[in-house]
């Protein structure tokens, strides 16, 4: 009987963390955040740039293009560069920091993001100077079954020149 008791408590609280509501889960809450602190995202961008060795930066971690083992002694960044980060992701509430893919190259920012293996979702604002594909016009519905791939889809919203919200689901 507590197995069944334990079993079902799990699956309430996964269920409740999947499907949490944030108030920056909308295109439009994310489109004001980006306006209202683009000129904070721009330095994102421009200093994730220019740290190339950095594929991901958080307020605790990174991870380097040839080892995301933590900790380690060279984080990539001198403490000094890594406290402005921290400054600038608590503006934007991107507070897991940024994340950068290539292929094409683009400086991802998370800011709501749910759920657990196997399901979930992340959605935020990119930056990319490559256009991005596939284009929606909103990305608060699930997006359309043909463009997942497998059990993922990766999809964009263009909201100024270079920059598109994303939502990412799993």
């Amino acid at each position: 009987m507590k197995k069944y008791a334990l079993t079902i408590c799990l699956t309430a609280v996964a269920l409740g963390l999947a499907t949490a509501r944030s108030n920056l889960r909308s295109d439009a809450a994310l489109q004001s955040l980006f306006l209202n602190h683009r000129a904070d995202f721009e330095s994102l961008s421009a200093m994730s740039d220019e740290d190339v060795h950095l594929t991901r930066i958080a307020p605790d971690f990174t991870w380097l293009d040839d080892s995301v083992a933590w900790p380690r002694k060279n984080v990539g960044i001198s403490e000094q560069r890594w406290d402005a980060y921290r400054v600038l992701f608590q503006r934007t509430h991107a507070s897991t920091g940024v994340i950068k893919r290539g292929d094409p190259t683009r400086i991802m920012f998370p800011i709501v993001s749910g759920g657990l293996v196997p399901t979930g979702f992340s959605k935020g604002l990119v930056f990319s100077r490559t256009p991005l594909s596939p284009v929606l016009k909103s990305l608060d519905e699930k997006p359309p079954d043909q463009l997942w791939q497998g059990s993922r889809v990766l999809v964009y919203k263009p909201i100024d020149k270079d920059w598109y919200l994303y939502c990412e689901q799993w």
